[in-house]
């Protein structure tokens, strides 16, 4: 479906889905991911990164743009969604933030995408996108220092679960400006970004609806049963943040490091 003669569409549901993998994404979990969003009746464009996306995210990034190019171009289409899973996520804010892709955007769905990064990148220290997505890497602290964070994030979603297990904590996918919607299942990072129910709920914003649950700003809020149940959130000092989980994976780093030499 291309764009009308006056170039807008107001439904976000006719724009196109360019779904941006994860960290070491196989084929087959971007196409599922694809295929659950065609179910809901999204129009959508696999986008495949360098590397399975162990590479530079500046470099995916400027493949990222390329394809929106691509699709505005080719399809006549005047914006588009994307839908970020893992650092695809993170992909997809860099080409919006610092790429001038943000009057392209119409919504943003983003699925366990660690937005204050993740302590995990250590133990992918061989990879560029594992040294960028630490907690305070220059990339991180670009993409969260932006001035067009604030207004991009109000078209965005950040659904998360509780026990992730690789975004620690969970609340490293909370988006300050933008609408976040914490679940309690699934468990593990691995099933949260090919979960029926995380797909299903970015497929309802992209689609032009608000999920139940989803909070702007710094509401926030976990989906139990029988409703919502309150939680607190507050960014405290960065190091006393992340020093619980942090102290293990600089350990292990600095004896691969010490092996290495």
């Amino acid at each position: 479906m291309q764009d009308s003669e006056s170039g807008h569409v107001k439904d976000p549901a006719a724009y196109p889905v360019l779904i941006v993998p994860g960290y070491g994404a196989p084929g087959f979990q971007t196409e599922l991911v694809g295929r659950k969003l065609r179910e809901a009746g999204m129009d959508t464009v696999a986008i495949q990164l360098p590397w399975l996306a162990m590479g530079d995210m500046v470099r995916a990034a400027d493949v990222l743009a390329e394809q929106v190019r691509r699709v505005r171009e080719y399809r006549g289409f005047e914006k588009v969604n994307l839908m970020g899973f893992s650092i695809g996520g993170l992909i997809a804010r860099y080409y919006l933030q610092e790429m001038e892709g943000h009057p392209h955007l119409s919504r943003g769905a983003f699925v366990s995408s660690p937005n204050y990064g993740t302590y995990f990148g250590y133990l992918g220290f061989f990879s560029p996108a594992g040294r960028q997505v630490r907690p305070g890497s220059p990339f991180i602290e670009a993409l969260n220092s932006s001035p067009l964070y604030e207004s991009i994030s109000r078209r965005c979603l950040s659904i998360f679960v509780r026990w992730d297990g690789v975004i620690l904590p969970c609340f490293s996918s909370y988006m300050p400006h933008g609408y976040n919607l914490m679940l309690p299942r699934p468990i593990s990072h691995w099933r949260a970004v090919m979960s029926d129910e995380t797909i299903g709920r970015a497929s309802e914003f992209l689609g032009g609806s608000m999920p139940e649950g989803a909070l702007p700003g710094r509401e926030l809020g976990l989906m139990e049963e029988g409703g919502m149940v309150a939680v607190t959130f507050a960014p405290p000092p960065r190091r006393r943040y992340w020093s619980p989980v942090s102290g293990p994976f600089r350990s292990l780093f600095r004896r691969i490091k010490a092996l290495l030499r």
